[in-house]
């Protein structure tokens, strides 16, 4: 039986705001970044490297404010210009 390829993530010394109050880990994976909030389950993808520079001044991942979709489990949101895919719970994880 193959085995699943286990995702190559190296921590970074950013952090992202997470909803619920939460700073989350930002992680590099092999095609992007990935930002975990432990306490609620919240992820956020992102591509692009100038991102963490606005992190890194204080700034917003991504100051717009996308309509969240209904999705399995919680909801989704999509920002185009900024090309950040955010996943969050509706009811929190290990709670």
């Amino acid at each position: 039986m193959a085995r699943k390829k286990a995702v190559k993530k190296k921590p970074t010394e950013y952090t992202l705001d997470c909803p619920c109050g939460v700073k989350a880990p930002i992680f590099e994976l092999e095609s992007g970044y990935m930002a975990h909030c432990a306490d609620c389950g919240s992820l956020a993808f992102f591509n692009n490297s100038r991102l963490l520079e606005r992190l890194h001044y204080g700034g917003e991942l991504c100051p717009h404010h996308p309509e969240p979709k209904p999705c399995r489990g919680g909801h989704t949101t999509w920002c185009p210009i900024c090309r950040v895919r955010r996943f969050y719970y509706d009811v929190p994880v290990g709670k």
